[in-house]
């Protein structure tokens, strides 16, 4: 591997994704105001319908544009042991990580309207707010195809740096970028546990549109659909949190993890939903109309805050309170390695 030649490979294939998804990036942002303004003018359901299947075109022409950027990146961006000189694997960065996290919740969450609008098409209008909303934040906020994953490339390019420089600097730089590579970046938990859960907040988005309704109109169709939906985001939701335990126990080991504020956010969320689904056995009961209701708007207020406390309570599930994505990915990936014996 020529360092140099695959750092200019690298920033190439960047400028080419800025310059395929920039405008693709604005016109998705446009769209988003042309469909809060379908959402919220009295237009009717076929046109309605039309403007949420339009952008979760969008969404899913921008996934495939970064698919292809992931999938070059991953030919690139191969990892050589200074000690050795031979390569020890490429690096296969998820499609949800970084600055994708939202702009895949979006796009989840327009599939599931498009599908819901055969069903209840009078709750596209909420779906279309937060589509909308998760759509224009996803690339104003994340801007997955102008500053595509900082995290990673900060590291790998550092890595290439340093392999060019060589010595002590090439091999720390070596063990922080293979560790990243085996046990984040290419570990099946990254590839499984992630789109479980943003399958869930997919649901849930869902689930909390029809509860609305259901306080609203007072009719017990929505409650229905309510449940229907939370049961869907409750199973994936459940099993994407309980791969992630056992390797959060590996990979924070010695660090106050249980304590962070991601991990109990989101132990609060998952609690809330499993009270949700299981107080709608009472129903009938006197009060449990308001209650059920009440726990479900509670569960999408604390998924909406387990969300943004990634991003602004510290701790060891969080980006808050770093510099950079690299070394969050570096110092799990080594303590990882250590927990299992390994040489980080």
């Amino acid at each position: 591997m020529n360092p140099q030649q695959t750092y200019e490979l690298i920033t190439a294939l960047t400028t080419q994704l800025q310059a395929i998804g920039g405008p693709l990036q604005i016109v998705i942002a446009v769209f988003a105001v042309v469909l809060t303004g379908c959402a919220l003018l009295p237009l009717s359901l076929v046109w309605r319908g039309r403007a949420l299947a339009g952008m979760a075109s969008l969404l899913l022409l921008g996934e495939a544009v970064l698919a292809w950027y992931h999938f070059r990146l991953w030919q690139l961006a191969i990892v050589i042991d200074p000690a050795t000189g031979m390569m020890t694997g490429h690096v296969a960065p998820p499609l949800w990580i970084e600055s994708e996290k939202l702009y895949v919740w979006a796009l989840i969450t327009a599939l599931m309207g498009v599908f819901l609008r055969r069903h209840r098409e009078e709750l596209l209008p909420g779906v279309m707010l937060v589509v909308a909303a998760l759509a224009a934040g996803g690339v104003l906020l994340g801007q997955p195809f102008s500053n595509p994953l900082p995290g990673l490339l900060g590291q790998y390019m550092g890595y290439l740096q340093a392999m060019g420089t060589g010595g002590q600097a090439a091999m720390g730089a070596f063990q922080g970028m293979e560790s990243a590579r085996q046990f984040y970046y290419n570990a099946w938990f990254m590839w499984v546990h992630p789109p479980l859960l943003f399958f869930g907040y997919g649901a849930f988005t869902i689930s909390f549109l029809a509860t609305v309704q259901m306080m609203n109109r007072r009719h017990s169709a929505y409650e229905t659909t309510a449940y229907r939906w939370a049961r869907l985001g409750y199973l994936p939701l459940t099993f994407g949190m309980l791969i992630g335990f056992p390797w959060a126990l590996a990979a924070w080991t010695g660090e106050a993890w249980w304590w962070s504020g991601k991990v109990n956010m989101s132990i609060m969320m998952w609690l809330l939903y499993t009270a949700v689904l299981h107080a709608r056995l009472y129903l009938r009961q006197r009060g449990m109309w308001q209650t059920v209701a009440a726990l479900g708007v509670l569960s999408f207020v604390i998924l909406i805050l387990t969300y943004i406390t990634t991003y602004v309570v510290p701790g060891a599930h969080s980006y808050a309170a770093l510099t950079g994505g690299g070394e969050t990915v570096a110092s799990a990936a080594r303590a990882l390695v250590a927990a299992m014996g390994g040489a980080a």
